[in-house]
């Protein structure tokens, strides 16, 4: 009775059932959470309550099957004309001789919505393409601070630059006041991405603590010009035949 009081003051979902699938309790935040009524699922197949499920998302048959606990973080789930995004693990037990197991069910749809709302913004940030004339872009980067960057530096910025039209790229290396191996072979790999793309590439603004690292690291790269500051990358640019055309 204690451990059954403790479960209902839970703030996420818990449901147990038998090797049947068959309901033996719910709490009340369960209830809540998919508007339900607990006295009419207890004693319910869960599987029939959710009929139409898609096969990937049936945690509880998954954990049967393979008679072990599981752990899923991040299920989209649409009930009942309500989005949301699920935590939801299971824990097997015997009691009495009979096994049983244990859902937890974690909404964290606020949570996921926050993260895709800073994913969005990190993305806006890390490839922010700013055009100075046709032809011709300002890639301001920005410290790598999160896994996500990488990837959006590699895949992104090439397609931005082929969507604008940019031929001439100047990446601005004011913000970076640190760099290493690490972050050199992501800049090179970028660099050969626009190249094969036609795009020519310049470094502008880089600290002179950031070339120190650059040459005790021993970090080249071959080829690429390098400028003091932007203005100097777009008289470059002017000089060897760019075109100022607004828009």
């Amino acid at each position: 009775m204690l451990l059954r009081n403790a479960l209902d003051l839970l703030e996420e979902g818990v449901v147990i059932t038998d090797e049947e699938f068959t309901i033996t309790y719910v709490n009340p935040a369960y209830v809540k959470m998919f508007q339900l009524e607990q006295e009419r699922i207890v004693g319910e197949k869960l599987n029939d309550i959710y009929p139409d499920l898609a096969p990937e998302k049936r945690i509880l048959s998954k954990s049967v099957e393979q008679k072990e606990n599981i752990n899923y973080e991040g299920m989209d789930f649409h009930w009942r004309g309500k989005d949301m995004v699920l935590h939801i693990s299971t824990k097997r037990f015997t009691y009495e001789g009979e096994d049983y197991t244990m859902i937890r069910i974690f909404d964290i749809t606020e949570q996921a919505k926050r993260e895709k709302q800073l994913i969005n913004m990190i993305e806006e940030m890390t490839a922010n393409i700013v055009t100075i004339a046709k032809g011709y872009a300002l890639l301001p980067l920005q410290p790598i601070l999160r896994e996500e960057q990488r990837h959006i530096l590699i895949e992104k910025v090439p397609v931005l630059c082929q969507e604008q039209k940019v031929d001439r790229l100047a990446i601005q290396f004011s913000g970076i006041a640190s760099i290493d191996e690490e972050w050199a072979d992501l800049l090179k790999d970028l660099m050969i991405s626009l190249k094969l793309l036609g795009i020519e590439v310049v470094l502008a603004g880089m600290r002179p603590e950031v070339v120190m690292q650059f040459a005790q690291n021993h970090i080249r790269l071959d080829g690429v010009r390098t400028f003091m500051n932007i203005q100097q990358a777009t008289k470059y640019f002017l000089e060897t035949g760019l075109k100022p055309r607004f828009e």
